[in-house]
């Protein structure tokens, strides 16, 4: 979803609206006066005009260089799946990452102050992140989150993606504030849920509570099949401790697969 969001805000060119008037009469009366100030006008829309359609073009090659980068990332590896023939792959994970990684790098150096490359940066936070480089991915969408605007499509990916590198750090205190953020960027329902399920994960006694919550106070959001989910898991019986189950075979009496033959009877 956030692919399809940031691609279409960035190809979307500016909206501007002119607004024009004046009285008949008095262009008359000053026609001279007028066509001079015309003339200037023109001039600077001209200028402007060649600002903004250097800047759209740039945009748009910002554009292009970060489909780039994205198509990296999906990029099929060999051996995985099926991949068309004739279809480049990458030797494994981690070369992927690497390369995905570089491109977006190249996109923020080569055409900075665009959308582009701000949204680079946040895709740097959720490459690294799907890579389990939770330092990283938090630094990264930190500065991210830094740089834009509340309102801005990638935010609230960014937000929640920042509070799941904190808590892969084990920084739960830090995740639950950040997820909590969530509800400044319009998805509350997130933010309820996050809290919940951290709640769980910490073992809260209020947990499963807060998860029927959730799927109660949003309950024709995805959110709530999510919640319920959780509360489905919390109330199977926790697993028996490592070795327990080995140990109870171990001390089953043993059976003898093979039948013993009765023994001979002396003459």
């Amino acid at each position: 979803m956030s692919e399809k969001l940031h691609r279409k805000e960035l190809r979307r060119p500016d909206e501007f609206q002119a607004i024009a008037g004046g009285a008949l009469e008095w262009m008359l009366a000053r026609q001279k006066a007028f066509l001079l100030g015309l003339g200037a006008v023109v001039a600077a829309g001209l200028a402007t005009w060649g600002f903004i359609a250097f800047a759209e073009s740039r945009e748009l090659r910002a554009g292009n260089a970060l489909d780039e980068a994205i198509a990296l990332e999906v990029r099929p590896i060999a051996g995985e799946g099926y991949a068309p023939p004739g279809t480049e792959t990458f030797p494994n994970r981690e070369e992927r990452t690497k390369v995905a990684l570089a491109a977006l790098a190249k996109v923020r150096a080569d055409v900075p102050s665009t959308r582009a490359a701000k949204t680079a940066l946040a895709q740097q936070g959720f490459v690294k992140l799907k890579a389990s480089d939770f330092g990283g991915a938090a630094q990264a969408l930190n500065d991210y989150l830094s740089q834009s605007k509340k309102g801005e499509a990638l935010r609230a990916f960014a937000v929640e993606a920042l509070g799941y590198a904190l808590e892969g750090q084990g920084k739960l205190d830090e995740a639950k504030s950040a997820f909590a953020r969530l509800g400044d960027e319009g998805v509350p329902q997130r933010a309820a849920f996050q809290q919940a399920r951290l709640a769980l994960l910490q073992g809260k006694p209020d947990a499963k509570q807060l998860l029927e919550q959730v799927a109660k106070d949003y309950p024709k959001d995805p959110v709530a099949l999510e919640a319920q989910q959780r509360v489905e898991i919390a109330a199977l019986p926790p697993p028996p401790p490592p070795g327990a189950q080995a140990s109870a075979t171990d001390a089953a009496p043993k059976k003898d697969a093979r039948p013993q033959k009765p023994l001979a009877k002396k003459k």
